[in-house]
């Protein structure tokens, strides 16, 4: 029996926001498969270059901020199947990552090696299980497979690593509802990217390997740094950015008490 035949999606559907690309990009200092990035020696290759380019003083910070590139890849996930109404191939052997070591800091960028992708069903019914099948797929094999490495090399709690994703996902999901410039474009697929959203807060919690669903979550706001009749979304857990020289914890980040922040909207009214 043939394989069906599934095109090739076009590359312009690769949003800035996905950090991802068609073909390799040229310069970068490391570039590696993510199924090898899912093995120990891959794994501490990597998180170790890229510690050294961050100037962390261990593995956490790059686990932190490998997770913050690669949600461009998680929000991927979700805006292909319901907006272009196409399921790529997200899976660890079809998925680079390449690390670029900048002269004011660094970049990573994910490369699909193969964008064969499968076209949505015409039914909707249908549509709404190939979409969570898709998800399933992601985060429950690729995802989880990375993460779990991830965690046992770092030392990080599992739970720590999957809370980086949900606050760029939501980011992604104002992005479609009110983005002055994104909103209009995503305006005709916004139903199904809110459907698919939903299902992705449904999905077991098991797939994750955790008791509760990591999306399942409701955010908490605070008050703005400088505009006080405006708040802001409180991280869902640290990114761990004080670990680098020179800095200090996020101003949204959840370790802060309202004191610490009432302190630093202090200051900055003094500047």
């Amino acid at each position: 029996m043939t394989e069906p035949f599934h095109p090739e999606f076009d590359p312009d559907l690769l949003l800035p926001q996905f950090y991802m690309s068609a073909e390799p990009r040229t310069g970068a200092e490391m570039t590696m498969k993510l199924a090898e990035l899912s093995a120990q020696g891959g794994a501490e290759r990597f998180l170790r270059l890229f510690a050294e380019v961050l100037k962390a003083p261990d593995l956490q910070a790059a686990v932190t901020y490998f997770c913050s590139w690669y949600s461009g890849v998680a929000a991927a996930s979700l805006y292909f199947p319901a907006a272009a109404g196409l399921r790529p191939d997200l899976s660890a052997d079809n998925l680079s990552v390449q690390l670029f070591r900048l002269e004011n800091g660094h970049m990573l960028n994910f490369v699909i090696d193969s964008r064969a992708a499968e076209p949505a069903p015409a039914d909707e019914a249908e549509r709404d299980a190939w979409m969570r099948e898709g998800l399933r797929l992601f985060y429950g094999e690729t995802c989880r497979e990375l993460f779990g490495q991830f965690a046992a090399l770092s030392g990080l709690p599992p739970g720590m690593i999957w809370a980086q994703l949900p606050g760029r996902m939501d980011y992604f999901a104002s992005l479609w509802r009110s983005h002055p410039e994104f909103g209009p474009m995503l305006a005709p697929h916004r139903e199904r990217l809110e459907r698919g959203y939903e299902q992705l807060k449904t999905l077991e919690p098991e797939l994750f390997g955790r008791k509760k669903n990591p999306f399942d979550l409701r955010f908490r706001y605070v008050e703005h740094l400088t505009d006080p009749e405006q708040r802001i979304q409180l991280r869902p857990s640290c990114c761990l950015y004080h670990m680098l020289p020179g800095a200090q914890y996020c101003y949204n980040c959840p370790k802060l008490n309202e004191r610490d922040r009432a302190e630093r909207r202090e200051q900055v009214k003094a500047r």
